[in-house]
Parts: structure tokens; C-alpha cells; sequence
């Protein structure tokens, strides 16, 4: 692999790892809805359930980067093929 390609390479990775990371850090100020009217729902208990709205919120947002990075690495495996 000449060295442009391996360059080009390189930025590729370099972007996605911007996007993946822009996308995980406004998933995660979506957490800011608990301090916000938008989010007063949040901190209500489900039910009889002394689980809140914020719990499931956090749990769903970890559950959701996790997923994100997977994504990305599989991607980021796949661009080395290239």
C-alpha cells in the first residue's frame, strides 16, 4: 500500500471515529432531559416499581453506546479490508 492510500486511510478512520463520537455525546445530553421541563416525566416511578424514568433513561443510553461502539468497530474492521 503506497503511502496516499494508507493516508486516505487514515482520515477515513480519523472521520469516523469524529461521527461516532459527535453521535455518542448527543445521545449522552439527551440525559439533560431530567433537569428540563421536556423530562419531568423522567422522575416518575414505572408503576409499583421504585425504578424511575431517569434509571431506565440511563440504562437505555449505556445499552445505546454500547451498541454504537460495536457498530463502529465492525466498520472500522471491515475499512482495514479496503
Amino acid at each position: 500500500m503506497d503511502t496516499d492510500k494508507k493516508l486516505e486511510l487514515i482520515r477515513r478512520k480519523t472521520r469516523r471515529r469524529y461521527v461516532f463520537s459527535l453521535m455518542t455525546l448527543a445521545v449522552y445530553f439527551t440525559f439533560v432531559l431530567n433537569w428540563t421541563d421536556a423530562g419531568a416525566g423522567l422522575g416518575d416511578f414505572l408503576g409499583d416499581t421504585k425504578i424511575s424514568g431517569s434509571l431506565v433513561l440511563f440504562a437505555g443510553l449505556i445499552i445505546l453506546m454500547i451498541v454504537f461502539e460495536l457498530i463502529f468497530l465492525a466498520l472500522n474492521s471491515r475499512g482495514d479490508e479496503q
